[in-house]
């Protein structure tokens, strides 16, 4: 019946229509009753027209209904002899072929744009007007430690101060710069939204920098010049004082055994004190010139096992009284680029703290590890079991003249941080009670 030809078919309904129509004039005329009939023949002829219409009505609304709902399964055939339904199929298959393929190209270039946000080291996040995350990429959940993020709500649980942060993001092209505290790691952060509408949606795209080591650098510039500045000027105006009071106590010592004057004995010591301890806070001071005065790093292989093994074997005097298990965990073959001569005190000055840690413990234990990254860069990890840096604490151990230590000069982690600075790294601290870590970022070096 499918194959019949539906032109044919409305030229018999419409002959039949018109055949009933004069029978039924007929009887009508005649007053008689048998005009019921072709009344009846008239509402059926009507009724299959109006079927044989309505069959193309719902074909197209069956075409679109598919469309709507995605079936790309639907299919007309083509192998009908009326060359108009022929024809309309096609064009219907055509249409939904070329729907297909439109899909498929987008949810190709989504593929693209996704794994192209997986590769930037930017993290980017996109927000819609209620707070819903509607995207993030990897980068982006690393930097605000949480790996499922699907409300900025969530960012309360990393921190207060990013959640606030990112709520402030509303107007056109803002920033927010926030100190992001995690898992005992602190973060400088940058946020920067920029809004956009799509489908009558307003939208947030929300990026996401880790501006830690440029923070670092420019607190690092700062100190240099403080400390420079602070040198030149204590050395200007404490020099002449202690060579003067040399001089002072070298006459009256020598005179001192003519005489039995006590003021003579009181201005010795007096003189003494003055040139001891202006020599100490020389020495004091030109400690803190090798954090201006650092040479540029000679680079060079340097095959890591070895080298820590070298540093430890220095170090093992200090240990002797208090035994500790050290555990390295680098592959001999493992090489960095640098200064053998700089890193060595740089790494001296990280494992004398973690020493120092676990000093009073009966089981003592400082593991080092090494891995290298994707990157180019190789992960050098101090940890100890000691009781841990104070989170009070944590972000000021860098700072110059800042220590713990009653004696400290608080000079040891700032240079070693300069140095790592130096070598194109950085380093990060983490500490809980029971586990602290130093890691040290360092270049990779791929010559054998």
């Amino acid at each position: 019946m499918k194959h019949r030809n539906p032109n044919l078919r409305l030229a018999i309904y419409i002959l039949l229509l018109v055949t009933f129509a004069a029978w039924m004039a007929y009887h009508l005329m005649m007053q008689s009753w048998f005009a019921i009939i072709p009344a009846l023949g008239m509402v059926w002829i009507s009724y299959h027209i109006f079927k044989l219409f309505r069959r193309l009505h719902e074909k197209v609304t069956y075409f679109f209904n598919a469309v709507e709902n995605e079936d790309s399964t639907l299919y007309f055939p083509e192998d009908v002899r009326h060359k108009p339904t022929k024809e309309l199929n096609q064009g219907l298959n055509r249409m939904n072929q070329l729907i297909q393929e439109v899909k498929f190209r987008n949810h190709e270039q989504e593929q693209f744009y996704g794994l192209l946000l997986e590769q930037v080291a930017t993290g980017i996040m996109v927000v819609d007007e209620s707070g819903r995350i509607l995207q993030a990429n990897s980068p982006a959940k690393t930097l605000l430690n949480y790996h499922s993020l699907t409300h900025i709500e969530q960012l309360k649980r990393v921190d207060a101060g990013l959640y606030e942060a990112v709520s402030l993001l509303k107007e056109q092209s803002s920033k927010q710069l926030v100190k992001l505290h995690a898992d005992s790691v602190t973060r400088n952060l940058s946020l920067h939204a920029t809004t956009f509408q799509r489908h009558g949606e307003k939208l947030r795209i929300i990026s996401i920098h880790d501006i830690s080591n440029e923070m670092d650098a420019i607190e690092i510039e700062s100190w240099q010049k403080i400390i420079r500045v602070l040198t030149h000027e204590i050395m200007n105006s404490i020099a002449p004082i202690t060579s003067l009071s040399e001089t002072l106590l070298g006459y009256y010592t020598d005179t001192q055994n003519n005489t039995n004057d006590n003021r003579t004995k009181n201005t010795i010591k007096g003189l003494d004190v003055i040139h001891e301890r202006g020599m100490g806070l020389i020495r004091f001071v030109e400690s803190y010139r090798t954090l201006t005065k650092l040479s540029k790093p000679v680079f060079k292989p340097i095959r890591l096992h070895a080298f820590i093994e070298k540093l430890l074997a220095l170090l093992q005097a200090e240990s002797k009284a208090h035994p500790i298990n050290f555990d390295v965990q680098i592959d001999s073959e493992l090489c960095i680029e640098g200064d053998e001569v700089q890193l060595s005190q740089a790494l001296i000055n990280l494992f004398k703290n973690a020493i120092e840690a676990v000093e009073t413990l009966q089981e003592a234990h400082i593991i080092v590890k090494a891995v290298s990254d994707d990157e180019g860069y190789c992960r050098l990890s101090i940890t100890d079991n000691g009781h841990g840096i104070p989170p009070e604490i944590l972000d000021q151990i860098f700072v110059p003249f800042f220590s713990t230590r009653e004696n400290g000069s608080g000079i040891g982690l700032s240079l070693t941080r300069q140095i790592i600075r130096n070598h194109g790294g950085k380093i990060e601290v983490s500490s809980t009670p029971g586990n602290t870590t130093f890691g040290v970022y360092l270049q990779a070096s791929f010559t054998n």
